[in-house]
């Protein structure tokens, strides 16, 4: 580790927060979910409350703030530019809320000629998956039983048919495995295509870098997943494919004249950004990846890696458990695990790790549904039948996973804390079974009594007083 990870730690916000557990005592919060959402830098807070009394519009007023206000949000995007290895003169930084808006907006301008196809995965987010087939036509690499995505048949399904995008996730949110993006990206352009990556997994985790020798041409990710948690996002691409066409979103901001008669749209990035941008959010985001760059970002990497090692390792002592995904000692991985305990439904097993021992997991299906059914083995017809009793309003005893998603300031401390609680719960698992009690219309487990969901929604008004 580059440096005491006591030390690292202080760099963060609400590390050290205590929550209420089901016995009435409070202990210090473990969030292993940060695949979905990180805990803020204090150094980005501190740089967003320095810049908030200069706070004004972007690219509407000429009033001293309103000028440093554009600069400032100018000079953000300037930054993640430079930060990802692109060319200022050809490429393109997009300001969204987040991965997904990321991901659809590119599947609204990317222009595509007859018969052309995207071509996804298996393993992908809801949010590159739902986009592309439902706009175009789209074909999806295979994976084998271990979930690592199948380079014969994404080669062969390029070979044989005319696909305009390959858009891949660059480390699953499921098992963390990272796809090998350099071999990808020099297949898709040997045969003509395009590359995109969803990021929102990978920036986070490694360094990654465009136009660096075989490179994607596009990335997407989000601010919330690294620690900058003011509602921002970036599609990072060729300029040229924003230079012509109607965006999807017009209004404010998006066009340089209108008439009675015509409407003519201003350059990118304006036409692609409508409305009053998140200038906070932007600013947040560029002061996070600066902190990354300035604390060693590959020695955070490679704790990070040792880590989920060590608590995969931890994880396969655990009596009934199954791992998912191939092991991080063969296929690299970011730090997501994602497991099931035999005999104890994925929602019980969060429940219990957060009422028992106040620990954050996720648990269910990740918004990667097909691909939690690949892993899970489930045939066509156990899908079908979930599928009905989700049409139908009842969500208990679904199927899915549990997982446990780290972040460079975890330490293994932690992962023993979660280690000691699964072995609780499969010592107590008799009696935790008959005591939590299950609610069919959200599939949640809850404990018994009602004093923490009392404690629960105090705390959550005292926001408002």
């Amino acid at each position: 580790m580059p440096a005491d990870v006591m030390l690292l730690r202080s760099e963060f916000l609400g590390l050290n927060e205590t929550v209420p557990i089901k016995d009435g005592r409070r202990v210090v919060y473990v969030n292993f979910d940060n695949a979905a959402t990180t805990p803020p830098l204090k150094a980005v807070v501190a740089a967003v409350n320095a810049f908030l009394p200069w706070y004004s519009s972007v690219h509407r007023g000429f009033g001293y703030k309103s000028q440093l206000s554009t600069g400032v949000y100018n000079r953000a995007r300037d930054y993640i530019t430079r930060f990802f290895g692109a060319d200022p003169g050809k490429d393109l930084v997009v300001f969204v809320k987040n991965a997904t808006e990321a991901l659809n907006k590119l599947s609204y301008r990317l222009k595509t000629r007859q018969n052309q196809v995207i071509l996804a995965s298996r393993m992908e987010h809801h949010s590159n998956d739902l986009p592309w087939r439902l706009k175009r036509k789209t074909l999806f690499a295979e994976l084998p039983p271990d979930g690592r995505l199948d380079l014969a048949d994404l080669e062969n399904k390029l070979r044989n048919n005319r696909v305009a995008l390959v858009t891949l996730c660059g480390a699953s949110n499921v098992t963390g495995v990272i796809n090998p993006l350099r071999t990808i990206a020099e297949m898709t352009h040997y045969y003509g295509a395009a590359f995109l990556v969803d990021a929102a997994q990978l920036v986070p985790h490694r360094p990654l870098r465009l136009r660096s020798g075989e490179a994607p041409d596009f990335i997407a990710f989000s601010g919330h997943k690294l620690y900058a948690p003011f509602g921002s996002g970036v599609l990072l691409g060729p300029a040229k494919v924003f230079a012509e066409g109607i965006p999807e979103l017009t209004g404010g901001g998006t066009v340089a004249a209108v008439s009675k008669t015509r409407i003519l749209f201003a350059p990118p990035p304006e036409r692609e950004e409508a409305g009053t941008p998140n200038l906070i959010g932007a600013f947040a985001l560029a002061k996070a990846l600066q902190w990354l760059q300035e604390h060693d970002f590959p020695a955070l990497a490679t704790y990070e890696e040792n880590l989920t090692k060590y608590a995969y390792n931890r994880l396969a002592t655990v009596p009934g458990i199954r791992l998912y995904g191939p092991p991080p000692f063969i296929t690299p991985r970011v730090g997501v695990i994602a497991f099931n305990l035999e005999g104890i439904p994925h929602s019980l097993v969060a429940a219990a790790l957060a009422y028992e021992a106040g620990i954050g997991v996720r648990h269910g299906c990740f918004c990667a549904r097909p691909y939690v059914h690949h892993l899970l083995r489930l045939s066509p017809a156990e899908i079908a039948a979930y599928e009905e009793r989700i049409a139908a309003g009842k969500k208990q005893d679904l199927p899915g996973m549990v997982r446990v998603s780290f972040g460079f300031y975890n330490t293994r401390e932690e992962v023993d804390r979660l280690i000691a609680a699964l072995f609780f719960l499969r010592d107590e698992e008799v009696k935790i079974k008959k005591s939590y009690r299950l609610n069919p219309v959200t599939g949640e487990y809850l404990p018994p009594g009602g004093d923490y969901q009392v404690r629960l929604d105090r705390h959550r008004e005292s926001f408002f007083l």
